[in-house]
């Protein structure tokens, strides 16, 4: 009885599964009574289509949700907040599955990493990858989401607080900014390619009383003067540790400087 009914449902083009399921029998027990049995191209094409189906279910209901959901701390914004999603913005990216930093500087990782951890509570991975760059990522769709969010909403909180601008600054110039010491120049400059981050840096820093212009040409805004530097290293400077690459084929110093010392002997090197 139970073999002719698994047969005539095989016939009928049900998968194992759907047999089994039906009958309340296990898989195996009906792969034995059916085994035989070829279903039709027809048969097993709409069996693929019904499976892709339900899988298209599946996805849209966990979409943003983990398998394994991980619990993590979801802060207010603060000045620690918008300096990590500022660097996620510059040297980094978020994407649906999770959160990636790239730099050359281990300090520079280390300290996108130490983030993270205090404002999430999440672990993210340190790993070197080739050509020297250090990237520290997390992977989790969840925490991804959220900080996506985070992302989109950054621009407005700028507004609310001076302290959380310079936080921006120090982001934005610490992953794309350089300082320049050479004959009679000095300047401190960050390169890049959307010029509404740009225009934007200006006039943040014309916000705190620094001067600076847009170098449309190399795609940069610089600032210049001795007194423009000073208020840029009192108000906003390069994170502590943060290090020039000495290996950099175009690069003047061939040693593992901190930015913030090659800006002090930028200042220093004013004639009094």
């Amino acid at each position: 009885m139970i073999r002719e009914r698994c047969r005539l449902l095989r016939h009928q083009g049900f998968s194992i599964g759907q047999i089994a399921r039906r009958l309340k029998l296990s898989e195996s027990t009906v792969h034995w009574h059916v085994k035989d049995i070829r279903i039709t191209d027809a048969q097993r094409e709409r069996l693929h289509a019904q499976k892709r189906n339900i899988m298209a279910i599946v996805n849209a209901r966990r979409r943003g949700k983990p398998l394994h959901p991980v619990l993590f701390r979801k802060p207010a914004w603060s000045k620690m907040l918008v300096h990590l999603v500022s660097h996620l913005n510059f040297d980094g990216r978020v994407d649906r599955y999770g959160c990636y930093y790239y730099s050359r500087s281990y300090q520079q990782v280390l300290h996108v990493k130490q983030l993270l951890q205090q404002l999430l509570g999440v672990r993210p991975k340190l790993k070197l990858r080739p050509h020297g760059v250090w990237m520290v990522s997390y992977y989790n769709v969840e925490v991804a989401a959220w900080l996506s969010r985070k992302e989109d909403g950054l621009l407005a909180v700028l507004t609310d607080r001076m302290t959380w601008q310079q936080q921006w600054l120090q982001a934005f110039f610490d992953d794309e900014g350089h300082v320049f010491v050479g004959g009679s120049t000095r300047r401190v400059r960050a390169s890049q390619k959307h010029p509404a981050t740009l225009w934007l840096a200006r006039r943040l820093l014309s916000r705190i009383g620094i001067e600076s212009y847009i170098d449309k040409r190399a795609q940069a805004v610089e600032i210049r003067g001795r007194e423009n530097l000073l208020q840029f290293q009192q108000q906003i400077n390069f994170s502590e540790g943060l290090c020039i690459n000495p290996l950099r084929a175009n690069g003047r110093w061939k040693q593992p400087l901190e930015k913030r010392e090659i800006l002090e002997r930028a200042l220093s090197s004013y004639l009094n």
